[in-house]
């Protein structure tokens, strides 16, 4: 079974659990995981048809917590790299090959604490079996018009969602959401952090489908509230206010 099969579920406290045994609470295969999608994400590459991400990652770790998981290290490498296909399938990603996941020591990092780099491998073959050259990777791609052609169609700007806190702890923090699933959370490992005790560490998720926004309670304690009825999933509307625990939120667009 693999270590993050039900990755939602109880097999995370497993996961934790485990590393609390080893290595005193300061490090969490999840949050490598975490570390790892968010370096996938901001390194993405946008081509004519796909979104190629880095299919290479180097995880450092202090000396110390080195030490504590060298002898599964091939392991968890192997653990992490289905996690990525797992992720890039989900998200609508493409890798510009097979992933891979290595493990180094760093002097300058203290205990718990993780640095992940991602890079583009030199293999231009993706898994799907698409071509990935590095000269189609573009940011911006510009095109002539050709006379006596139809008009170019307007490309309008897409609309950019935010969860604004109106109340609590975090009052006047701004979260930009992009088009893929969030959690939201007290635990540091979560998409959205709220410093709010009366927060579950894993209170809530957004997701983003065909146009529109859900949220999903994640079994939390203290519950969700839209609009001051309790919910265990709905479709969010422009103006809504979400209460998790104590924090009050508001989701808007910003024009």
């Amino acid at each position: 079974m693999s270590f993050f099969s039900g990755l939602e579920g109880g097999l995370e406290k497993y996961i934790e659990g485990f590393f609390k045994g080893k290595n005193r609470g300061k490090i969490h295969l999840l949050d490598i995981a975490k570390k790892m999608v968010r370096e996938m994400r901001d390194h993405r590459k946008v081509s004519i048809n796909l979104v190629y991400v880095p299919n290479e990652y180097l995880v450092s770790l202090s000396t110390a917590d080195w030490e504590s998981i060298e002898h599964l290290t091939e392991a968890f490498s192997l653990e992490l790299q289905d996690y990525l296909l797992q992720k890039a399938e989900e998200k609508g990603y493409t890798l510009a090959a097979h992933p891979k996941v290595r493990f180094s020591v760093d002097d300058k990092l203290g205990s718990g604490q993780i640095n992940v780099i991602g890079k583009f491998g030199d293999t231009a073959v993706s898994i799907n079996n698409e071509k990935a050259d590095k000269s189609e990777f573009e940011e911006t791609m510009n095109y002539q018009p050709v006379k006596d052609t139809a008009p170019v169609p307007v490309i309008t700007s897409r609309l950019k969602y935010t969860l604004e806190v109106v109340g609590g702890p975090l009052a006047g923090k701004i979260f930009m959401l992009e088009d893929y699933s969030l959690v939201i959370g007290r635990r540091e490992s979560c998409d959205i952090v709220l410093l709010d005790e009366s927060v579950s560490r894993r209170h809530a998720r957004l997701e983003y489908k065909k146009g529109s926004w859900y949220i999903h309670d994640l079994n939390s304690g203290n519950g969700t509230f839209i609009n001051g009825k309790r919910v265990s999933a709905t479709v969010l509307s422009l103006g809504d206010t979400i209460k998790l625990g104590a924090t009050l939120c508001a989701f808007k667009v910003e024009l």
